[in-house]
């Protein structure tokens, strides 16, 4: 009504309409869904690279203060060094001082040595403001008060990066300062400072990423002692309040944390530089949007062109056909070509018809088939197992045992190999049960517990041969000498249903096993258990339909239940199998 109303009443149309809208919005969804995506794995990219580039910088500068901190142990006066200047400062001659200052020198030497990236190394006087000892020369306009302390608290603070205190070296480095006492009452302050890359390092990580990074170190206030790049935002001096790990102030995006020794140091970039692929990204995406654009629109054009009313009903037949419907249609297009294509899809049809005939026909004889092929399997199967039981019992006892041994025999092959022209009931089914368990307990060593519920629906038919082939597989392959078997029969007169439970102690069967006895189709692997319990589920599907359920549960070494739950059925004759 829409199209109508716009004057769009003609198919072509209305294809047009409809192909480009549909098109403009497939392409305007996947444009936002591609922006969406690309934004997200940009910023989680820039993100995770930041937090790694941080944490490897932390990492190198966590080491360089601990070999420091090591240093200015060995400096104090219960270290190595320390002890020789508790020695210097307490000698009474210039012969002994000199003797001990070359001592130190050597020990100072030998820590240099194993640090290559240790420098100065000196004991400084505050009083008098000179080096009290020093591996290398100082510069002249050394303070205490101008070393860029970023953490640490009373005796011992820690320097961000600064210019060497060395008269000759322009190297960037980081330092420790401590204060020491000697016995004599001396105070001196311990420097020590070690050459550092981060300078390199972020140039390094700029250039290759091309966006100028800055690292920045704060102190515990949150103002800024050190900037590696030359950005007035965020100079020494300057208040840096960030909380969190992660976020974005004063156009930069950042990236933090907090040093082992509670040094801040944050990783900072560009809101502009942060962005920049993304823009490139937007630009290409905008000429992409408009070629393809273009391209639907000639696609709609086209197809404008090609599409009309005969393409539309076969599509329509082939719809409704692939929903199931057979049913024949008459179309007359007027044209000779697609009459004759549909004449030939009404003929298709009504083959597929007779064919699906045909299947089910077939189908159900190949299941009726297998239905008496598992009675064939089944009754030899058993009777190999019972002229085997008489054969042991004839060795065995040498008795008249045997003739009532044989006698039970012959009736229960006449029951199962359906000699007898009886309908077969729960009653005799039970009573064929009981006869083959005492055939059994003849020669095997196992209890059997009956819980038999009296009532007339014992004599309700019931499927022939189906409780034997349970309680055989039972007994042969499950229980285990002085095993227990127990059989529970009893009827629910609310569900009018009859509750049957097998269970037995034996070892059980395993999982491979126990999923491939749930299959309903044949498999050459299904012996045993597999052919008596495949028997009784197509006896039950051909005699209850849907109506009855049989379950088997089993866990190894703790045995086996199968429980079958059955209808009541109004006495009938028991269909020919």
């Amino acid at each position: 009504m829409l199209l109508n109303r716009f004057g769009f009443s003609s198919l072509r149309k209305r294809i047009m309409i409809l192909l480009t809208v549909g098109l403009v919005g497939f392409a305007s969804l996947m444009a936002l869904v591609s922006y969406n995506a690309i934004y997200t794995m940009q910023h989680d990219k820039i993100k995770t690279s930041m937090a790694f580039d941080l944490y490897q910088q932390t990492t190198k500068l966590n080491q360089m203060y601990n070999n420091l901190l090591q240093v200015t142990q060995q400096m104090t006066p219960e270290g190595t060094v320390g002890n020789l200047m508790e020695s210097y400062l307490s000698a009474k001659d210039s012969y002994s001082q000199r003797i001990l200052s070359r001592d130190i020198s050597y020990n100072i030497g030998l820590i240099t040595f194993s640090n290559p990236a240790m420098q100065l190394v000196m004991y400084f006087h505050p009083e008098t403001g000179q080096p009290a000892l020093s591996n290398l020369p100082l510069r002249g306009d050394f303070t205490l008060q101008s070393l860029p302390d970023v953490s640490g608290m009373g005796q011992l603070k820690y320097q961000s990066p600064h210019k060497s205190l060395c008269r000759f070296s322009d190297d960037q480095v980081v330092s420790v300062t401590r204060e020491v006492k000697f016995s004599d009452g001396t105070q001196l302050v311990v420097y020590v400072e070690a050459k550092t890359d981060i300078s390199t390092d972020m140039n390094s990580l700029s250039e290759s990423v091309n966006m100028p990074y800055s690292l920045v170190f704060t102190d515990s206030a949150g103002l800024v002692t050190y900037n590696s790049s030359d950005s007035a935002a965020f100079a020494a001096g300057q208040r840096l309040m960030l909380s969190g790990q992660s976020g974005s102030t004063d156009g930069y995006v950042w990236n933090r944390m907090t040093g082992d020794y509670g040094y801040g140091i944050t990783l900072l970039l560009p809101v502009s530089y942060y962005n920049h692929e993304l823009y490139t990204w937007k630009n290409h995406m905008y000429w992409i949007l408009a070629i393809a654009l273009l391209m639907m629109f000639l696609l709609t054009l086209l197809l404008r062109r090609l599409i009309n009313g005969p393409f539309q009903l076969i599509e329509r037949e082939m719809r409704t056909f692939g929903k199931g419907y057979m049913g024949t249609s008459q179309y007359r297009t007027g044209i000779d070509e697609f009459d004759r294509i549909f004449d030939q899809f009404n003929i298709m049809k009504r083959q597929i018809q007779q064919l699906i005939i045909d299947v089910e026909q077939k189908e159900k004889r190949r299941h009726q088939l297998e239905i008496e092929k598992l009675a064939y399997q089944i009754n030899p199967h058993f009777l190999m197992n019972t002229l085997n039981s008489v054969r042991w019992l004839a060795v065995m006892h040498k008795q008249a045992k045997i003739e009532k041994f044989v006698s039970s025999l012959i009736n229960l092959l006449n029951y199962n190999l359906g000699k007898s022209k009886e309908t077969a009931t729960f009653r005799s089914e039970t009573e064929v049960m009981r006869t083959y368990l005492e055939l059994q307990q003849m020669r095997h060593d196992f209890e059997v517990k009956l819980d038999i519920e009296e009532g007339c629906y014992l004599d309700s038919p019931v499927a022939r041969f189906i409780l034997q082939p349970i309680v055989e597989n039972a007994v042969c392959h499950g229980l285990d000498d002085h095993g227990m078997l127990e059989i529970s029969i009893s009827p629910d007169e609310t569900a009018q249903m009859v509750h049957i439970i097998i269970r037995d102690d034996g070892k059980g069967l395993s999982q491979e096993t126990l999923a491939l006895l749930q299959r309903d189709t044949p498999d050459q692997q299904q012996t045993g258990w597999g052919i008596g319990l495949r028997y009784v589920r197509s006896m039950l599907e051909s005699f209850y339909g849907h109506n009855a359920r049989m379950g088997i549960e089993s866990t190894p070494n703790q045995g086996t239940t199968v429980t079958l739950d059955l209808p009541y059925l109004q006495h009938r004759e028991e269909k020919a199998i």
